[in-house]
């Protein structure tokens, strides 16, 4: 059996690192989605956070990871994704975050009803241009139950069929906890947030004119869990992939 030291380790995480943060930018890119991409390899500031206990909380979070710049990719409506995986002894920890931000921009039909504007005497260019540069709060609205997505692998406190090595998490709860039968990639990851979040982003990459088989490798990349991580009896619980 070859037997990987750990620098050959930390080299081959860190080239599979840069090539998954390519395929991240271009599936993000190609949903018409992408902000901004900074991919750090190291950072300051998690987003495994807990015990968030309300919209004013979550939304003072998302405030700090933004001015901090603490994300690796953000999207334009400025939710954002965060990508870590660092190494515990011989065992890769992954953590990959989703979190939607809270304040969405109304449309533009709303905008001019809130402003009195009528189109039939005004440019209409002129008008999408202000609303589109206008980001004050008086435009946006505060979901009452903005999405955060946290996708985990870690062997520290792994119960079979209670607390899975490879685990989804919906929501703050700590005990919402899904298993997953693989290693989730950073694009798998980002392919099932922008599916669930942004469908018609989606529907939009899928359709004939852009379809790319590419996009459907995401899961066959995922690596299979380690045998001592995922058993029988597992396999006849209900889980994801």
């Amino acid at each position: 059996m070859l037997v990987i030291g750990y620098g050959a380790k930390i080299c081959w995480v860190t080239m599979r690192v840069k090539a998954e943060n390519r395929m991240v930018t271009l599936l993000v890119e190609k949903c018409d989605l992408l902000k901004d991409a900074i991919l750090k390899q190291n950072r300051n500031r998690s987003c495994i956070k807990r015990n968030i206990e309300n919209i004013a909380e979550f939304k003072s979070y998302v405030d700090e990871i933004l001015f901090r710049q603490e994300y690796d990719i953000l999207l334009k409506d400025d939710s954002f994704f965060q990508f870590e995986r660092n190494m515990r002894g011989d065992q890769i920890v992954y953590k990959y975050v989703f979190m939607q931000n809270p304040l969405i921009k109304i449309s533009f039909d709303d905008y001019c009803k809130k402003y009195q504007i009528d189109l039939e005497y005004e440019d209409i260019d002129c008008i999408k241009d202000i609303y589109n540069e206008d980001e004050s709060e008086e435009v946006c609205k505060m979901l009452n139950f903005p999405l955060y997505i946290r996708y985990d692998v870690d062997d520290r406190g792994y119960i079979p069929n209670l607390h899975s090595y490879s685990h989804l998490h919906i929501g703050v709860s700590e005990d919402i906890r899904i298993p997953v039968s693989k290693i989730l990639s950073p694009p798998a990851f980002v392919n099932l947030v922008i599916k669930m979040v942004y469908p018609s982003n989606w529907k939009h990459i899928i359709s004939a004119s852009l379809n790319d088989s590419k996009i459907y490798d995401f899961k066959r990349l995922c690596e299979k869990l380690p045998d001592k991580f995922w058993n029988s009896c597992e396999l006849r619980d209900v889980f994801l992939t």
